[in-house]
């Protein structure tokens, strides 16, 4: 009798994971960028990517100083460049590209960013993330312009609107 429960149980287990295949397979899933993902596939997405994130960026050296003002300018210059479209900034709201994207970029300084350690975003920025809209700056930019954007960001937490306008007016060639 026991045989035949976990016979049945296998042959259901068998059958639903055919079903999920087909269903994905067939195109029945609805990957539009307007659309929501229920709450079961953002819970694996997001679990997988932060799992990933801190797993390979936890062995990583920092290897610049983390308060030189130099580094902290060129990684305001270099986030106003390629990353303010997607997730904004105080006072600065992101481009149409960026409100479209699925899931939406965390905004900066909001607090959603800052589940992520210097580390983390020098990885993220460095190596994107799948199905995110975040590209991979390695290919086209040097370690040490990626890790000034995480500098950046990383000492920025507590920007004000004011600050941001600050550095954009003295160090910015990007805003009108």
């Amino acid at each position: 009798m026991i045989e035949e429960m976990l016979r049945r149980k296998k042959l259901l287990i068998a059958v639903l994971i055919v079903a999920a295949a087909l269903y994905f397979v067939l195109g029945r899933y609805d990957v539009s960028a307007t659309k929501p993902h229920p709450e079961i596939v953002n819970m694996i997405f997001h679990g997988i990517a932060e799992r990933s994130i801190k797993r390979n960026s936890a062995n990583l050296e920092v290897p610049y100083d983390v308060n030189d003002k130099d580094m902290y300018l060129k990684g305001f210059k270099e986030y106003d460049h390629m990353c303010v479209q997607c997730h904004g900034a105080p006072g600065v709201e992101a481009s149409p590209t960026g409100k479209g994207l699925f899931p939406p970029p965390p905004k900066f300084p909001e607090e959603k960013l800052y589940e992520y350690s210097l580390k983390d975003i020098f990885w993220v920025t460095k190596n994107g993330v799948q199905m995110t809209g975040m590209p991979a700056y390695g290919p086209t930019h040097e370690d040490e312009a990626i890790w000034a954007v995480a500098i950046f960001l990383d000492r920025s937490r507590d920007l004000t609107e004011a600050e941001y306008r600050n550095l954009r007016d003295k160090y910015s060639d990007t805003h009108h």
